[in-house]
């Protein structure tokens, strides 16, 4: 059986030729009666049929390819409308989001003035965070041309120190901010409202605090205490919000060396402030 398997597998080709001739032969030399199929018509017809069948299937595929090509081209098209529709709705959001956040900025900037009227503010938008080691400060979006000046105080919406400036240019400022190292602020403690000094430290800066330090023996500092701005020397306005004490340390006598403090703005999540450019000095 092997043998044959070998055999008709080699020569099969031949042996279907030889078969189909001798079919095609008898059929001419026996004929039939009219109607029905003569064996040579037959055996020509059972040849063409997988030719046929092999026509109509490759018939039906590409049938199917030109379907594929066409509902391809349409849900192309209909992607590319879908994606310009996104598109115009993400501009309209997005400008939804910038109208949003000036009319913020706007009322913002209202209330402060109708809290301040003594207040001169010139809003800003923070466009750069220098990294570094030794500092913390911010670039802002304006400078010189809008009046900005060295040494004005930067606040945000909520009353809160933020820094001062200590350069300026057109089109740009840049603001050490309240935990800077540099950075030094009068500061009223306590419901007595004694003195004190909020300086920067190198140590507590990358902790995002401040130092609370020259305190006289008759301060009482504590945990939770708010510290405000004092006004005095006239680089800030009185009353603004500097931080929080999150703890005090003390020498071995009791007296209390300094304290730690959080400041009340979110230096980290601050992307627009105000200048404060012309206030009255309260001494």
């Amino acid at each position: 059986m092997n043998k044959f398997n070998a055999y008709f597998r080699k020569n099969g080709i031949k042996f279907f030729l030889i078969v189909a001739a001798a079919a095609l032969i008898s059929g001419f030399a026996s004929g039939n009666s009219e109607g029905n199929v003569s064996a040579a018509e037959n055996a020509a017809v059972s040849l063409t049929l997988p030719v046929k069948e092999g026509s109509t299937g490759l018939v039906a595929w590409l049938e199917n390819v030109y379907g594929y090509m066409f509902r391809y081209d349409a849900l192309k098209a209909e992607n590319e409308e879908l994606k310009a529709k996104l598109a115009q709705a993400e501009l309209k959001l997005r400008e939804a989001k910038e109208a949003e956040n000036e009319n913020r900025q706007l009322r913002s900037l209202l209330n402060l003035r109708e809290k301040h009227s003594d207040f001169v503010f010139e809003s800003a938008k923070i466009v750069d965070r220098p990294i570094s080691n030794w500092s913390e400060t911010y670039t802002l979006s304006k400078g010189k041309e809008s009046g900005i000046a060295l040494g004005n105080c930067v606040i945000d919406s909520g009353y809160n120190l933020v820094g001062q400036v200590i350069e300026v240019g057109t089109g740009w400022a840049t603001v050490r901010s309240v935990i800077d190292a540099d950075m030094r602020v009068g500061a009223l403690v306590g419901e007595a409202g004694n003195a004190a000094m909020v300086v920067g430290d190198f140590s507590l800066m990358n902790k995002g605090e401040a130092k609370l330090t020259y305190l006289t023996e008759e301060t009482k500092v504590l945990e939770g205490d708010v510290l405000i701005t004092s006004g005095k020397g006239g680089a800030f306005p009185r009353g603004l919000t500097i931080g929080t004490v999150t703890s005090v340390l003390t020498e071995a006598g009791g007296q209390i060396e300094y304290a730690t403090v959080a400041p009340a703005c979110e230096l980290g999540a601050l992307s627009e402030v105000f200048v404060i450019k012309d206030f009255n000095v309260i001494e």
